[in-house]
């Protein structure tokens, strides 16, 4: 949820400085001021009495969504524009979908998402507003183009790789390995001994490998489509150091037509880019506050 900041940053870290402090001055003038909220061994407990606990817990968070959220509404009216009761209906079936397919698990999962970052009714509703609005302002500058729909397609129901990985400081080390794996060694155990990668612990095994997965080097992708199972692959030049792989197995596609998926891959494509600019923006109007 982009409008709900979870990491502490310079501004909340701020923030949450004032917050406080802005708590603090008045609790000692309201502490014993209003209704209690309940009573503990007879005594009452007030609202006074949990401002500056409540702004020391969470006051730097809830700071800057609130400072967000007016400069989110400020840039919408400089524009011109609105955010209506459909946007949030749409905000809101969005959230549910990615969460699980399934309506009912969607619906037990949101709950456990607004309980682990406590989102009341309030916090909830003005979240749904702010990336509701901030879709808004970033929509016209997301352009997908076709290249993109097709590798969301590949990633999906493309082909996958199983897939072994050594990774050594030099090409005499990967040479080396090389020649001691295609003469019979057990990979995972030179894995083990002699990859410097953190997959050593794991024998060397990676995640599924999509050829169409940009978080897997260029090169290792280049290479893998060429193996079949049980090759090992001669050294590797990567950006710090040299890998070999040894692939597994090859897991086919899945048969979906292109153009019966087309239209929803789009949509996927095209929220995943709002995202990114919707991040963007909601850092930078923080930034500049």
């Amino acid at each position: 949820a982009v409008g709900c900041q979870q990491a502490p940053t310079a501004s909340t870290t701020a923030a949450n400085r004032h917050a406080s402090s802005a708590s603090s001055s008045q609790a000692s003038t309201h502490t014993q001021a209003g209704s209690p909220v309940a009573y503990v061994a007879g005594s009452p407990l007030r609202w006074g009495d949990l401002h500056t606990p409540l702004a020391e817990a969470a006051g730097g968070e809830v700071f800057a969504e609130v400072v967000l959220h007016r400069r989110i509404v400020q840039t919408l009216e400089d524009r011109g524009m609105t955010v209506t009761q459909q946007d949030l209906f749409d905000e809101r079936d969005h959230l549910l979908r990615s969460l699980d397919r399934d309506e009912n698990n969607a619906f037990r999962l949101l709950e456990e998402l607004k309980r682990q970052r406590g989102l009341g009714p309030k916090r909830f509703d003005m979240l749904l507003y702010r990336n509701a609005a901030l879709r808004k302002l970033v929509r016209d500058q997301v352009q997908v183009s076709p290249a993109a729909v097709d590798q969301a397609y590949q990633l999906r129901y493309g082909p996958r790789y199983e897939a072994r990985l050594i990774v050594a400081e030099s090409f005499q080390q990967a040479s080396h390995v090389v020649q001691r794996a295609r003469n019979g060694e057990a990979f995972i155990d030179l894995a083990i001994r002699e990859s410097i990668d953190e997959s050593r612990a794991q024998g060397g095994m990676l995640p599924l490998i999509s050829p169409a997965d940009p978080t897997f080097p260029a090169a290792v992708r280049k290479v893998i489509v060429t193996l079949q199972p049980g090759d090992v692959s001669d050294p590797i030049s990567l950006e710090s150091g040299f890998a070999v792989l040894k692939l597994e197995r090859k897991i086919d596609g899945i048969n979906v037509p292109f153009d019966d998926v087309k239209e929803e891959l789009t949509a996927q494509v095209q929220r995943q880019a709002e995202r990114l600019q919707m991040q963007q923006l909601g850092t930078t109007m923080l930034k500049e506050t």
